[in-house]
């Protein structure tokens, strides 16, 4: 039989442990988006931005001149700990797949932008002008 006090106690040890491991999940996530950030940066697009927040990669596109930048995508790590773009997704993150998904993010994120190019994507309504401008 199982007493109050025991119940009590196995509940919130299990309440602290779902809580690191969020934390954890955030913490992965991010490492995953900074290390997407960096490798979409690496190499300088005329007119498309990649614009680091934490949680987030705001994908812009400028069309006359800097003024005009709009944001046309974001990437994010969703629930179930995959990178997402619009309706595209990677694979999970797991330790063994952290390569496999910055790569597999890379793709769609030249895919995203050759649609976009091709269609002429419009803005999402996003103001951009208080972020920083790549130099």
């Amino acid at each position: 039989m199982t007493t109050l006090a025991e119940a009590l106690a196995a509940e919130r040890e299990k309440r602290r442990r779902d809580a690191e491991d969020a934390a954890t999940k955030r913490e992965v996530g991010r490492a995953v988006l900074q290390a997407l950030a960096q490798r979409l940066n690496a190499e300088p697009l005329p007119t498309w931005f990649f614009i680091s927040k934490g949680d987030e990669i705001l994908v812009a596109h400028t069309k006359n001149g800097a003024a005009s930048r709009q944001h046309v995508g974001t990437w994010v790590v969703d629930q179930e700990m995959r990178l997402v773009l619009d309706q595209e997704m990677t694979e999970w993150i797991t330790a063994e797949s952290c390569a496999r998904v910055v790569d597999e993010a890379v793709q769609i994120t030249a895919k995203f932008i050759v649609e976009a190019e091709s269609r002429n994507l419009p803005a999402r309504p996003r103001e951009l002008s208080e972020l920083p401008r790549r130099m």
